[in-house]
């Protein structure tokens, strides 16, 4: 893994940072697992082979990824980087890593159908009120301007022209707040707010392999790009300690 590929690169503690790819064989759906270990002071993170598996992205299978990092690269994690998916705070209790949820993709959530005419878009304006009110809650604001957001965030959601699947993010942001704010509570460990650069990985991982024919195919040119690869800029957040 990442001592032996890459023996020039800097060393832990290290954050990981974690992205699911699909893909089709037969229709058969296939996930690759990228992985990828951002050191605390560099502003690169360095690719981890890939891990291909049958069937949609799990919990059971990221556990089954994770669980081909070395042991002592795996000692030095301290944190994770995900997109929230379900489980994925339950795998970072389990190896004592802190979580940080990517904030990409919880505005995206909340923005979901938008588009061109946001404006004639049933619950627009409600929307943008909730938008605005968790963009406070995820940045370094002060705790009475947070406390007013949260306030106004509750009455937003109650409103009736606030969309279902608006309401059921909200709640679920309220309820995960931490993970999203971990950068700022663990300051010291500069952590990423997205998954981007990984997702930007992904969609290259993708074009590299477009003319695989099966799963073994795939996950040979995958690993082979990655090594190639090596590394990605991946900045974390320069917050005050």
């Amino acid at each position: 893994m990442l001592e032996n590929q890459y023996h020039d690169s800097p060393k832990g503690p290290y954050t990981l940072i974690v992205d699911g790819v699909y893909f089709k064989f037969k229709r058969k759906e296939w996930v690759l697992y990228l992985m990828a270990l951002k050191p605390v002071r560099s502003h690169r993170m360095y690719f981890l082979d890939p891990v291909l598996l049958l069937g949609r992205e799990r919990l059971e299978a990221w556990y089954e990824a994770v669980g081909t990092i070395p042991k002592e690269t795996n000692k030095r994690i301290r944190a994770l980087v995900s997109d929230g998916l379900r489980g994925f705070q339950q795998l970072a209790a389990h190896h004592r890593w802190i979580h940080q949820r990517c904030h990409f993709h919880l505005l995206a959530s909340l923005v979901r159908g938008k588009g061109k005419r946001r404006y004639l878009t049933y619950g627009s304006s409600v929307r943008d009120k909730i938008l605005d009110s968790v963009r406070i809650l995820l940045a370094d604001e002060p705790v009475q301007k947070r406390d007013r957001a949260r306030h106004a965030l509750r009455r937003h959601i109650n409103d009736s022209a606030c969309p279902s699947y608006v309401r059921k993010h909200v709640l679920e942001f309220f309820e995960r707040e931490r993970d999203f704010r971990a950068y700022l509570i663990h300051s010291h460990l500069h952590l990423p707010t997205t998954t981007s650069a990984m997702e930007s990985t992904g969609r290259l991982v993708r074009k590299a392999t477009r003319t695989a024919r099966t799963p073994e195919s795939l996950r040979l040119r995958a690993v082979a790009f990655l090594r190639l690869k090596q590394s990605v800029v991946c900045n974390g957040c320069d917050t005050p300690n």
